[in-house]
């Protein structure tokens, strides 16, 4: 939300990752290359000034790169790199997915250690096992961090929750910074000021919810794409999905979509503007996004 409110002039949305890339693991995907003539994977992009930014697909494409140099980058030295980034956006990096970190890492220490060719060996113990691979899905837990990863302009953002009420000190914001950022701000020609101009929801008073009203000419009677086209300046793309989801239908052409799975499908395909490799994919992003909704109050106007 508060990225999303503040985009393009304050917010580095890769900003920790690519500081973490240069000063971490760059030199040992460089060195593979070099030697073995392995490919260098290519840091994602940030997207376009006009087109807003996508937090959950941008994190599905950090997860696709950090993926990648998991198997060229030495287990300790990622691991390093992975906890600078959890020490500089999370309280208590303890609780942070810890099942799934050991999960991963004791992983990739195992194919870095074990010859995993030797299995093919009749003469190996292990000829007869499955071949060790780790899934695919022990990575989503770094598209599931991400937006908490996103770099904000600090004074600007607290200038822009000016009218909240700081209930708790956390890292790096003192009750004694806030007051200062706030006496000494000129908040007519700030960037937080423009987006409070138009607010993109409100809190509720009993529950703290962000609460989303929609206005049924966004949405009503019209094409799944023109219902996206109109909405992603103004909603995050949880809000789009679950609005494309459950309140539009398919089309009377888009037969294919009619059963739940194939309209999961579809809708995901919509939204990730990029295309996967599988279905389960797009199904994967919308099961994410709908997750983030779940957290929101989204209402008819």
């Amino acid at each position: 939300m508060l990225a999303q409110a503040l985009w393009p002039d304050a917010v580095q949305p890769l900003g920790l990752w690519h500081t973490t890339y240069e000063n971490c693991w760059q030199a040992f995907v460089a060195g593979n290359h070099v030697a073995y003539g392995t490919q260098m994977p290519e840091f994602p992009s940030v997207p376009e000034l006009g087109a807003g930014i996508q937090t959950y697909l941008l994190g599905f494409d950090v997860m696709e790169f950090f993926r990648k140099i998991s198997t060229l980058v030495p287990v300790t030295s990622l691991q390093y790199g992975l906890n600078v980034i959890l020490e500089e956006s999370f309280e208590d990096t303890a609780s942070v997915f810890p099942e799934e970190r050991e999960f991963l890492f004791s992983s990739l220490k195992i194919l870095s250690t074990e010859d995993i060719f030797a299995q093919y060996s009749p003469d190996s113990p292990l000829f007869e096992k499955p071949i060790f691979s780790i899934p695919a899905s022990s990575y989503h837990f770094i598209a599931h961090i991400f937006a908490d990863t996103i770099m904000v302009d600090r004074n600007v953002a607290i200038r822009y929750l000016r009218y909240y009420p700081l209930r708790r000190e956390v890292k790096g914001i003192t009750r004694a910074l806030v007051e200062a950022v706030l006496r000494t701000a000129s908040p007519e020609s700030s960037v937080a000021d423009k987006a409070v101009a138009v607010p993109l929801c409100e809190r509720a008073p009993h529950d703290g919810k962000f609460v989303f009203r929609i206005p049924r000419a966004f949405w009503e009677g019209r094409p799944d794409a023109a219902v996206r086209d109109a909405m992603k300046e103004k909603y995050p793309l949880s809000v789009i999905a679950y609005v494309l989801l459950y309140w539009c239908g398919p089309q009377k052409s888009e037969t294919s979509h009619k059963t739940p799975q194939g309209r999961k499908t579809h809708v995901g395909r919509l939204l990730a503007g990029k295309e996967y490799r599988d279905d389960k994919s797009y199904r994967n992003l919308m099961y994410m996004l709908l997750k983030e909704a779940d957290a929101y109050s989204i209402v008819k106007e």
